[in-house]
């Protein structure tokens, strides 16, 4: 049965995208997050790569139709991570292994940039919010719920086919949180309104309920912005208190045992995994020292650790960094983690602007809430992601992206609006007083 729904679902997708670009961008995204051949009990869709394909009829169907293109600065940050990771890969002592890998990055990156030039109305960037937050968090939510109301307090380290462990899993679950509750905001049916608050409170306990660390801090970054751009900080204070009583007491003492670890101040006092993880970031400063342009190649942490690690195994071989800025350091070279950290923060400007013209158009509500999420959920995704790999996660760059089309989409509405002001004075001027149209 699950497997006749995934294959009318993907059917129904073909067909639409035929339709548009902007449908062919759904589509894709869709499959991006869902991973329908995931849902199925065998595996026969998951050798075909559907993902990569749909991104290329993406591509294709974008070329055919009316969509202009045009040269930004964010384009042209993306060209320059694109040909940077390439001479990351190519001049790589393990370009053979990695080469697959930037291949799948090229197609974050091209989709990328496909979303800022697709989505150019607020319509747009609703439905592509509600397209990825919904493909994400569905399966998320139902879990949390089932946890919280089952076996509260439990741990969930089920992993998922995007974010992967549990650690991914609690940062991409927070990213989402704040889409839902802007959703929550905007939309005008009760019915989808408290569905919406209903998912986020599932989606944000489904990333407590994984136990990271990494998670914690970032649910405690996105409390922490709610409450400061709060203008009732006394009420804020008091649902986010209320919260605290009613769902984290339900968590066992071990985890908070485990939360004690982030502030550990000696060795006695930190685990296992938090001792490894600062010696991973050790390895990874030196890989970026003896690597300062291209790094050891794109995604190639984890073939070059056994050649840094000093310690001849202690802590197993081929390990990953657990970290963004030091995977970035590693892999890119200095080069290339100040090209990544351009594109967050110009993501990041892009969300301030909007937020700074919105206090004088009164016509963008609703962008002005997205905008708002977007930037929350950046904020968090950059604290999670510095206790995890987080950075060829396609969530982050199609925020990125996300973030500038809001700015675009806000610049095209007050020129819109300056043009028929314009108009209108024109046409004031022009017509003799006294004279009725009658």
């Amino acid at each position: 049965m699950r497997t006749i729904l995934v294959v009318v679902l993907i059917f129904i997708g073909i067909i639409a995208s035929f339709y548009g670009s902007f449908n062919a961008l759904m589509f894709y995204l869709w499959m991006a997050y869902f991973r329908p051949e995931s849902w199925i009990w065998n595996n026969w869709l998951t050798s075909y790569n559907l993902s990569f394909f749909v991104g290329i009829f993406l591509l294709v169907s974008t070329f055919i139709t009316n969509v202009k293109f045009r040269f930004t600065l964010f384009t042209g940050l993306l060209s320059l991570v694109a040909v940077h990771s390439f001479l990351s890969t190519s001049m790589s002592n393990y370009s053979n292994e990695i080469f697959p890998y930037w291949v799948e990055f090229i197609k974050i990156i091209g989709v990328s940039y496909l979303i800022t030039m697709i989505v150019k109305s607020e319509k747009d960037l609703k439905i592509t919010l509600i397209v990825i937050s919904l493909s994400l968090g569905l399966e998320g939510a139902k879990q949390g719920w089932v946890h919280l109301i089952t076996s509260p307090g439990s741990t969930n380290l089920n992993p998922h086919p995007v974010l992967g462990d549990n650690n991914g899993v609690a940062v991409g679950m927070l990213m989402i949180t704040p889409i839902f509750f802007a959703l929550y905001q905007t939309v005008e049916r009760k019915l989808f309104k408290y569905g919406f608050l209903f998912i986020a409170i599932g989606v944000a306990y489904r990333a407590l309920s994984t136990y990271s660390r990494g998670g914690f801090l970032t649910f405690l970054v996105m409390c922490t912005i709610y409450w400061l751009r709060s203008k009732h900080k006394s009420r804020t204070l008091l649902i986010f208190a209320m919260f605290f009583a009613l769902i984290l007491q339900t968590f066992p003492q071990e985890f908070w045992d485990r939360i004690d670890t982030i502030i550990a101040s000696s060795s006695e006092e930190r685990d296992g995994s938090t001792i490894s993880r600062i010696y991973f970031w050790e390895i990874g400063w030196e890989m970026a020292k003896d690597n300062q342009i291209f790094g050891v190649g794109h995604r190639a942490y984890q073939h070059a650790y056994n050649t840094y690690d000093y310690t001849t195994g202690q802590y197993g071989v081929n390990r990953a960094v657990h970290s963004t800025w030091f995977g970035l350091l590693s892999e890119w070279g200095f080069l290339g983690f100040l090209l990544f950290l351009s594109i967050y923060c110009y993501s990041l400007f892009s969300c301030i602007q909007v937020r700074k013209m919105c206090k004088g158009y009164l016509g963008s509500t609703s962008l002005k809430i997205y905008n708002k999420s977007i930037e929350t959920s950046l904020v968090a995704g950059g604290v999670g992601a510095t206790f995890l790999s987080f950075q060829y996660m396609e969530i982050l760059w199609h925020f990125f992206a996300l973030a500038v089309a809001c700015n675009q989409i806000l610049n095209a509405k007050i020129k819109l609006s300056a043009l028929q002001r314009e108009a209108n004075n024109e046409l004031e001027l022009t017509t003799p007083a006294g004279w009725d149209p009658r």
